[in-house]
Protein backbone atom coordinates (compact mmCIF):
# COMPACT_ATOMS: atom_id res chain seq x y z
CA UNK A 1 0.00 0.00 0.00
CA UNK A 2 0.86 3.26 -0.81
CA UNK A 3 2.10 5.78 2.04
CA UNK A 4 3.27 9.56 1.40
CA UNK A 5 6.59 8.84 3.08
CA UNK A 6 7.63 7.27 0.25
CA UNK A 7 8.19 10.97 -1.23
CA UNK A 8 10.67 11.91 2.00
CA UNK A 9 12.46 8.44 1.88
CA UNK A 10 12.81 9.37 -2.16
CA UNK A 11 14.66 13.11 -1.10
CA UNK A 12 16.54 11.43 1.43
CA UNK A 13 17.68 8.48 -1.45
CA UNK A 14 18.55 11.74 -3.69
CA UNK A 15 20.87 13.40 -1.29
CA UNK A 16 24.38 13.91 -2.32
CA UNK A 17 25.47 13.02 1.03
CA UNK A 18 23.08 10.11 2.26
CA UNK A 19 22.77 10.45 6.03
CA UNK A 20 21.76 7.42 7.94
CA UNK A 21 18.28 7.00 7.71
CA UNK A 22 16.20 6.96 11.34
CA UNK A 23 13.04 5.83 10.74
CA UNK A 24 10.09 6.07 14.12
CA UNK A 25 6.67 5.21 14.65
CA UNK A 26 4.56 3.59 16.71
CA UNK A 27 4.17 -0.20 16.58
CA UNK A 28 2.14 -1.75 13.54
CA UNK A 29 1.89 2.00 11.66
CA UNK A 30 3.80 0.12 8.43
CA UNK A 31 7.44 1.14 8.90
CA UNK A 32 9.06 -2.25 8.14
CA UNK A 33 6.99 -3.02 4.80
CA UNK A 34 7.35 0.31 3.67
CA UNK A 35 10.72 0.59 4.19
CA UNK A 36 11.61 -2.86 2.39
CA UNK A 37 8.64 -1.68 -0.43
CA UNK A 38 11.14 1.24 -1.00
CA UNK A 39 14.61 -0.21 -0.76
CA UNK A 40 13.81 -3.16 -3.17
CA UNK A 41 12.88 -0.37 -5.88
CA UNK A 42 15.90 1.51 -5.17
CA UNK A 43 18.62 -0.19 -3.97
CA UNK A 44 20.26 -3.97 -5.24
CA UNK A 45 20.40 -5.62 -2.44
CA UNK A 46 18.34 -5.50 1.09
CA UNK A 47 20.60 -6.36 3.78
CA UNK A 48 17.50 -6.83 6.56
CA UNK A 49 18.67 -7.21 10.36
CA UNK A 50 15.91 -7.83 13.23
CA UNK A 51 17.76 -6.83 16.18
CA UNK A 52 15.04 -8.23 18.07
CA UNK A 53 14.93 -11.67 16.81
CA UNK A 54 18.85 -11.58 16.60
CA UNK A 55 20.33 -10.37 20.17
CA UNK A 56 23.97 -10.45 18.89
CA UNK A 57 23.47 -7.50 17.05
CA UNK A 58 22.19 -5.36 20.30
CA UNK A 59 24.66 -6.82 22.30
CA UNK A 60 27.41 -5.40 20.66
CA UNK A 61 26.02 -1.93 19.81
CA UNK A 62 25.33 -1.55 23.26
CA UNK A 63 28.61 -2.09 24.32
CA UNK A 64 29.47 1.15 22.74
CA UNK A 65 28.13 2.80 26.33
CA UNK A 66 30.72 1.21 28.16
CA UNK A 67 33.92 1.56 25.35
CA UNK A 68 36.58 4.08 25.45
CA UNK A 69 36.88 6.00 22.16
CA UNK A 70 40.24 4.39 21.66
CA UNK A 71 37.80 0.97 21.08
CA UNK A 72 35.23 2.11 19.15
CA UNK A 73 37.20 0.04 15.99
CA UNK A 74 37.31 -3.13 17.95
CA UNK A 75 33.42 -2.83 18.15
CA UNK A 76 32.92 -1.75 14.63
CA UNK A 77 34.96 -4.83 13.78
CA UNK A 78 32.57 -7.37 15.42
CA UNK A 79 29.93 -5.32 13.92
CA UNK A 80 31.56 -6.22 10.87
CA UNK A 81 32.33 -9.98 11.61
CA UNK A 82 28.23 -10.64 12.77
CA UNK A 83 27.12 -9.17 9.37
CA UNK A 84 29.02 -10.86 6.91
CA UNK A 85 28.46 -14.37 9.51
CA UNK A 86 24.91 -13.75 8.19
CA UNK A 87 25.03 -12.11 4.75
CA UNK A 88 28.31 -13.90 3.72
CA UNK A 89 30.03 -11.33 2.54
CA UNK A 90 31.82 -8.26 3.68
CA UNK A 91 31.29 -5.34 1.47
CA UNK A 92 27.82 -3.89 1.29
CA UNK A 93 28.48 -0.67 -0.29
CA UNK A 94 25.96 -1.55 -3.42
CA UNK A 95 22.95 -2.33 -0.74
CA UNK A 96 21.49 -1.12 2.28
CA UNK A 97 21.89 -2.62 6.14
CA UNK A 98 18.05 -2.24 7.57
CA UNK A 99 18.64 -2.33 11.54
CA UNK A 100 15.00 -3.26 12.55
CA UNK A 101 13.40 -3.07 15.90
CA UNK A 102 16.15 -1.00 17.65
CA UNK A 103 14.26 0.64 20.34
CA UNK A 104 15.44 -0.62 23.28
CA UNK A 105 19.72 -0.43 22.14
CA UNK A 106 21.33 1.66 24.55
CA UNK A 107 24.04 3.41 22.53
CA UNK A 108 22.88 2.86 19.34
CA UNK A 109 22.70 6.92 17.20
CA UNK A 110 26.33 6.97 19.09
CA UNK A 111 27.32 3.43 17.15
CA UNK A 112 25.91 3.99 13.82
CA UNK A 113 27.28 7.58 14.20
CA UNK A 114 31.09 5.99 14.40
CA UNK A 115 30.23 2.98 12.06
CA UNK A 116 29.16 5.28 9.12
CA UNK A 117 32.21 6.93 9.87
CA UNK A 118 34.77 3.87 9.06
CA UNK A 119 32.10 3.32 6.21
CA UNK A 120 31.28 6.16 4.60
CA UNK A 121 29.65 4.03 1.34
CA UNK A 122 27.47 2.32 3.50
CA UNK A 123 23.69 3.11 3.62
CA UNK A 124 22.46 2.62 6.74
CA UNK A 125 19.07 2.31 8.07
CA UNK A 126 17.33 2.00 11.68
CA UNK A 127 13.84 1.01 12.22
CA UNK A 128 12.82 1.62 15.78
CA UNK A 129 8.95 1.52 16.91
CA UNK A 130 9.81 4.82 19.13
CA UNK A 131 9.03 8.76 18.54
CA UNK A 132 11.58 9.92 20.59
CA UNK A 133 14.63 11.34 19.44
CA UNK A 134 17.62 9.83 20.95
CA UNK A 135 19.74 13.08 22.25
CA UNK A 136 22.93 11.97 20.08
CA UNK A 137 20.50 12.20 16.87
CA UNK A 138 18.98 15.32 17.99
CA UNK A 139 22.33 17.26 17.98
CA UNK A 140 23.98 15.03 14.82
CA UNK A 141 21.47 16.66 12.70
CA UNK A 142 24.17 16.69 9.70
CA UNK A 143 24.78 13.25 10.59
CA UNK A 144 20.62 11.68 10.78
CA UNK A 145 17.56 12.06 8.73
CA UNK A 146 14.99 11.04 11.10
CA UNK A 147 11.61 9.76 9.20
CA UNK A 148 8.14 9.59 11.46
CA UNK A 149 5.52 7.63 10.66
CA UNK A 150 1.93 7.55 11.71
CA UNK A 151 -1.20 5.78 10.80
CA UNK A 152 -2.60 6.08 7.22
CA UNK A 153 -4.51 9.43 6.25
CA UNK A 154 -7.79 8.94 4.32
CA UNK A 155 -5.88 10.25 1.16
CA UNK A 156 -3.96 6.93 1.71
CA UNK A 157 -6.68 4.88 2.26
CA UNK A 158 -8.25 6.63 -0.68
CA UNK A 159 -5.10 5.52 -2.62
CA UNK A 160 -5.33 1.91 -1.28
CA UNK A 161 -8.91 1.63 -2.75
CA UNK A 162 -7.83 2.63 -5.80
CA UNK A 163 -10.02 5.19 -5.53
CA UNK A 164 -7.65 8.05 -7.89
CA UNK A 165 -10.17 9.63 -9.60
CA UNK A 166 -12.69 10.70 -6.80
CA UNK A 167 -9.19 12.05 -5.01
CA UNK A 168 -8.98 14.47 -8.41
CA UNK A 169 -12.37 15.24 -7.33
CA UNK A 170 -11.92 16.01 -3.81
CA UNK A 171 -9.01 18.40 -5.61
CA UNK A 172 -10.94 19.93 -7.61
CA UNK A 173 -13.84 20.52 -5.26
CA UNK A 174 -12.38 24.28 -4.56
CA UNK A 175 -13.81 24.91 -7.63
CA UNK A 176 -16.56 22.99 -8.74
CA UNK A 177 -18.99 20.74 -6.04
CA UNK A 178 -18.93 16.94 -6.33
CA UNK A 179 -21.31 15.59 -8.73
CA UNK A 180 -24.05 13.07 -6.42
CA UNK A 181 -22.06 9.74 -7.42
CA UNK A 182 -18.85 11.44 -6.39
CA UNK A 183 -20.59 12.43 -2.74
CA UNK A 184 -21.69 9.41 -2.27
CA UNK A 185 -18.37 7.26 -3.27
CA UNK A 186 -16.77 9.45 -1.14
CA UNK A 187 -18.95 9.52 1.55
CA UNK A 188 -19.08 5.97 1.82
CA UNK A 189 -14.80 5.56 1.80
CA UNK A 190 -14.69 8.02 4.66
CA UNK A 191 -17.28 5.98 6.98
CA UNK A 192 -14.85 2.71 5.78
CA UNK A 193 -12.08 4.51 6.76
CA UNK A 194 -13.83 6.08 10.28
CA UNK A 195 -14.98 2.55 11.45
CA UNK A 196 -11.73 1.42 10.34
CA UNK A 197 -9.08 3.38 10.91
CA UNK A 198 -5.75 4.26 9.73
CA UNK A 199 -3.54 0.98 11.08
CA UNK A 200 -2.64 -0.85 7.82
CA UNK A 201 -2.84 -4.41 9.37
CA UNK A 202 -6.67 -3.44 9.76
CA UNK A 203 -6.74 -1.39 6.58
CA UNK A 204 -5.43 -4.55 4.49
CA UNK A 205 -8.13 -7.05 6.27
CA UNK A 206 -11.21 -4.60 5.70
CA UNK A 207 -9.54 -4.12 1.86
CA UNK A 208 -8.98 -8.31 1.42
CA UNK A 209 -12.41 -9.00 3.39
CA UNK A 210 -14.76 -6.44 3.49
CA UNK A 211 -15.55 -7.92 7.03
CA UNK A 212 -16.07 -5.17 9.48
CA UNK A 213 -15.44 -8.35 12.38
CA UNK A 214 -12.21 -9.57 11.14
CA UNK A 215 -10.84 -5.38 11.17
CA UNK A 216 -12.43 -5.25 14.96
CA UNK A 217 -10.30 -8.06 15.87
CA UNK A 218 -6.96 -6.54 14.37
CA UNK A 219 -7.86 -3.19 16.52
CA UNK A 220 -8.24 -5.00 19.59
CA UNK A 221 -4.72 -7.28 19.01
CA UNK A 222 -3.49 -3.93 18.27
CA UNK A 223 -4.78 -2.57 22.13
CA UNK A 224 -3.17 -5.63 23.09
CA UNK A 225 0.42 -5.46 22.12
CA UNK A 226 0.37 -1.88 22.92
CA UNK A 227 -0.28 -3.66 26.60
CA UNK A 228 2.42 -5.53 26.27
CA UNK A 229 5.18 -3.37 24.52
CA UNK A 230 4.10 -0.83 27.73
CA UNK A 231 4.85 -3.66 30.00
CA UNK A 232 8.46 -4.84 27.82
CA UNK A 233 9.42 -1.19 28.12
CA UNK A 234 9.18 0.18 31.35
CA UNK A 235 9.48 -0.89 35.38
CA UNK A 236 6.52 -1.78 36.85
CA UNK A 237 5.72 1.04 38.94
CA UNK A 238 6.14 3.27 35.56
CA UNK A 239 4.27 0.69 33.35
CA UNK A 240 1.36 0.81 35.65
CA UNK A 241 0.98 4.16 35.59
CA UNK A 242 1.07 4.25 31.42
CA UNK A 243 -2.04 1.91 31.46
CA UNK A 244 -4.13 3.76 33.60
CA UNK A 245 -3.65 6.46 31.52
CA UNK A 246 -4.22 4.71 28.31
CA UNK A 247 -7.21 2.94 29.90
CA UNK A 248 -8.45 6.83 30.96
CA UNK A 249 -8.14 8.45 27.38
CA UNK A 250 -11.41 7.28 25.74
CA UNK A 251 -13.26 8.49 28.92
CA UNK A 252 -11.34 11.90 29.27
CA UNK A 253 -12.20 12.67 25.43
CA UNK A 254 -16.29 11.92 26.50
CA UNK A 255 -15.60 15.32 28.13
CA UNK A 256 -17.00 18.17 27.38
CA UNK A 257 -13.52 20.16 29.08
CA UNK A 258 -11.10 17.57 27.32
CA UNK A 259 -8.38 18.98 28.86
CA UNK A 260 -6.43 15.62 30.38
CA UNK A 261 -6.88 15.34 34.34
CA UNK A 262 -4.47 13.43 36.31
CA UNK A 263 -7.13 13.28 38.93
CA UNK A 264 -9.26 11.16 36.44
CA UNK A 265 -6.40 8.63 36.27
CA UNK A 266 -6.03 8.51 40.38
CA UNK A 267 -8.09 10.88 42.74
CA UNK A 268 -4.54 11.32 44.89
CA UNK A 269 -2.53 11.80 41.37
CA UNK A 270 -0.20 14.92 40.84
CA UNK A 271 1.26 15.97 38.06
CA UNK A 272 4.50 15.54 38.74
CA UNK A 273 3.60 11.58 39.64
CA UNK A 274 2.31 10.63 36.87
CA UNK A 275 3.70 13.39 33.96
CA UNK A 276 6.68 10.69 33.12
CA UNK A 277 4.15 8.09 32.24
CA UNK A 278 2.41 10.60 29.65
CA UNK A 279 5.42 11.28 28.12
CA UNK A 280 6.40 7.29 28.01
CA UNK A 281 3.49 7.24 26.36
CA UNK A 282 3.99 9.94 23.90
CA UNK A 283 7.63 8.54 23.21
CA UNK A 284 6.39 4.87 22.33
CA UNK A 285 4.00 6.66 19.73
CA UNK A 286 0.63 5.74 21.11
CA UNK A 287 -0.68 9.01 22.51
CA UNK A 288 -0.42 12.25 21.30
CA UNK A 289 -0.53 15.71 23.12
CA UNK A 290 -2.35 18.29 21.76
CA UNK A 291 -1.19 21.60 24.26
CA UNK A 292 -3.23 24.78 24.56
CA UNK A 293 -2.53 28.31 23.10
CA UNK A 294 -2.73 30.95 25.31
CA UNK A 295 -3.54 33.54 22.85
CA UNK A 296 -2.58 34.11 18.98
CA UNK A 297 0.05 36.02 19.52
CA UNK A 298 2.87 35.16 16.24
CA UNK A 299 4.77 32.98 16.40
CA UNK A 300 1.98 30.12 18.13
CA UNK A 301 4.99 28.30 19.83
CA UNK A 302 5.87 31.07 21.96
CA UNK A 303 2.47 31.49 23.59
CA UNK A 304 1.68 27.57 24.35
CA UNK A 305 0.96 26.25 27.95
CA UNK A 306 2.74 22.32 27.30
CA UNK A 307 1.77 21.84 31.14
CA UNK A 308 -2.41 22.05 29.57
CA UNK A 309 -2.89 19.66 27.34
CA UNK A 310 -5.48 17.28 25.56
CA UNK A 311 -4.33 13.41 25.21
CA UNK A 312 -5.12 10.95 22.38
CA UNK A 313 -4.54 8.03 21.33
CA UNK A 314 -2.34 7.33 18.16
CA UNK A 315 -5.55 6.60 15.71
CA UNK A 316 -9.38 6.74 15.89
CA UNK A 317 -10.24 3.31 14.29
CA UNK A 318 -8.34 2.15 17.99
CA UNK A 319 -9.94 4.73 20.13
CA UNK A 320 -13.61 2.84 18.76
CA UNK A 321 -12.00 -0.15 19.41
CA UNK A 322 -11.86 1.17 22.84
CA UNK A 323 -15.12 2.47 23.39
CA UNK A 324 -16.77 -0.83 21.69
CA UNK A 325 -18.66 0.86 19.39
CA UNK A 326 -20.19 -0.85 16.83
CA UNK A 327 -19.00 -2.06 13.36
CA UNK A 328 -21.66 -1.75 10.70
CA UNK A 329 -22.37 -0.73 7.26
CA UNK A 330 -25.56 0.21 8.71
CA UNK A 331 -24.67 2.98 10.56
CA UNK A 332 -24.69 6.98 9.63
CA UNK A 333 -21.67 8.79 8.79
CA UNK A 334 -23.21 11.69 10.67
CA UNK A 335 -23.79 9.31 13.58
CA UNK A 336 -20.11 7.72 13.75
CA UNK A 337 -18.91 11.64 13.78
CA UNK A 338 -21.36 12.26 16.60
CA UNK A 339 -20.02 9.28 18.93
CA UNK A 340 -19.01 10.13 22.39
CA UNK A 341 -19.74 13.78 22.40
CA UNK A 342 -17.93 13.66 18.97
CA UNK A 343 -14.22 11.93 20.73
CA UNK A 344 -14.00 10.05 17.77
CA UNK A 345 -14.68 13.14 14.69
CA UNK A 346 -11.69 15.09 16.86
CA UNK A 347 -9.37 11.79 16.94
CA UNK A 348 -9.90 11.77 13.38
CA UNK A 349 -9.58 15.55 12.48
CA UNK A 350 -6.36 15.80 14.90
CA UNK A 351 -4.43 13.17 13.51
CA UNK A 352 -5.57 14.58 9.57
CA UNK A 353 -4.60 18.33 10.85
CA UNK A 354 -1.53 17.41 12.60
CA UNK A 355 -0.46 15.17 9.14
CA UNK A 356 -0.77 18.60 7.07
CA UNK A 357 0.06 21.18 9.05
CA UNK A 358 2.20 20.23 11.58
CA UNK A 359 2.04 21.55 15.07
CA UNK A 360 -1.69 22.08 16.14
CA UNK A 361 -2.69 23.39 19.96
CA UNK A 362 -6.64 23.84 21.31
CA UNK A 363 -8.03 27.18 22.63
CA UNK A 364 -10.33 27.40 25.72
CA UNK A 365 -11.08 31.23 27.01
CA UNK A 366 -12.00 29.88 30.51
CA UNK A 367 -15.43 27.86 30.86
CA UNK A 368 -16.77 29.73 28.01
CA UNK A 369 -15.79 28.56 24.48
CA UNK A 370 -13.47 26.39 23.57
CA UNK A 371 -11.80 26.08 19.87
CA UNK A 372 -10.63 22.07 19.24
CA UNK A 373 -7.73 23.20 16.85
CA UNK A 374 -5.78 26.13 15.82
CA UNK A 375 -2.58 25.99 13.57
CA UNK A 376 -0.40 28.69 12.61
CA UNK A 377 -0.55 30.07 8.65
CA UNK A 378 1.27 33.12 7.33
CA UNK A 379 1.69 35.87 10.15
CA UNK A 380 -1.63 34.62 11.11
CA UNK A 381 -3.34 32.04 13.58
CA UNK A 382 -6.42 29.94 12.06
CA UNK A 383 -9.00 28.68 14.52
CA UNK A 384 -10.70 25.66 13.47
CA UNK A 385 -14.25 24.58 14.47
CA UNK A 386 -16.33 21.69 13.47
CA UNK A 387 -20.16 21.71 13.42
CA UNK A 388 -22.46 18.67 12.34
CA UNK A 389 -25.55 19.79 14.03
CA UNK A 390 -26.89 23.15 15.27
CA UNK A 391 -25.21 23.85 18.54
CA UNK A 392 -23.56 26.75 20.38
CA UNK A 393 -20.10 25.94 18.12
CA UNK A 394 -20.19 28.91 16.28
CA UNK A 395 -20.21 30.95 18.92
CA UNK A 396 -15.97 29.62 20.02
CA UNK A 397 -15.42 30.94 16.82
CA UNK A 398 -16.42 34.47 16.90
CA UNK A 399 -15.53 34.33 20.72
CA UNK A 400 -11.64 33.40 19.74
CA UNK A 401 -11.70 36.18 16.83
CA UNK A 402 -12.70 38.65 19.78
CA UNK A 403 -10.14 37.99 21.96
CA UNK A 404 -7.78 37.99 18.90
CA UNK A 405 -8.07 40.74 16.95
CA UNK A 406 -5.22 39.54 14.02
CA UNK A 407 -7.52 36.48 12.69
CA UNK A 408 -7.43 36.62 9.13
CA UNK A 409 -9.79 33.50 8.19
CA UNK A 410 -11.35 31.00 10.22
CA UNK A 411 -11.85 27.19 9.45
CA UNK A 412 -15.25 25.15 9.54
CA UNK A 413 -15.46 21.61 9.36
CA UNK A 414 -18.11 19.88 8.90
CA UNK A 415 -19.62 17.27 6.08
CA UNK A 416 -20.92 19.80 3.50
CA UNK A 417 -18.89 20.26 0.26
CA UNK A 418 -16.80 23.64 0.21
CA UNK A 419 -17.88 27.15 0.60
CA UNK A 420 -17.00 30.56 1.95
CA UNK A 421 -19.12 32.74 3.96
CA UNK A 422 -17.66 35.57 4.73
CA UNK A 423 -13.83 34.68 6.25
CA UNK A 424 -15.44 31.49 7.65
CA UNK A 425 -14.31 28.63 5.20
CA UNK A 426 -16.06 25.59 5.32
CA UNK A 427 -13.37 22.66 4.51
CA UNK A 428 -15.16 18.99 4.29
CA UNK A 429 -14.44 16.42 6.51
CA UNK A 430 -13.41 14.43 3.68
CA UNK A 431 -10.67 16.86 2.02
CA UNK A 432 -8.35 17.75 5.03
CA UNK A 433 -5.75 16.27 3.38
CA UNK A 434 -6.05 19.13 0.15
CA UNK A 435 -5.78 22.03 2.94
Amino acid sequence: MFRNVINDLSIWYEEPKRKILSVKGALGVGKTWTVKDFTFAYFDTQNYIDCAADTSYATTISKIENTSEENYQLLIAEMDQLLEKQFGESDFSNGILIFDNTENIKGIARFFYEYAKKHRKYTICLIESSMKIDEFEYSHPDVFRIIRMRPMTFEEYMIANKAKPFLAAIENNKRSPLSPLEAKAISNMLKEYMLIGGMPAAVKEFIHSKDYSKVRQIQNDIIDSYFKVIKKSFPEALAGKCRRIWSNIPVQLTNANKKFMYKSVDSNARAREYSDAVQALCDLGITRKLPRLVNSNYPLEDNVDYKSFELFYIDHGILRASYKLPMSDELLLQDIFLEKNCAVAEQYIFQELSNKLGNVYYWTSGATARVPFVYEAENSAVPVDFRLEENNKAQNIKTFCAKNDNINIAIRISLDQVYLNNNVLNIPAYGLWNM
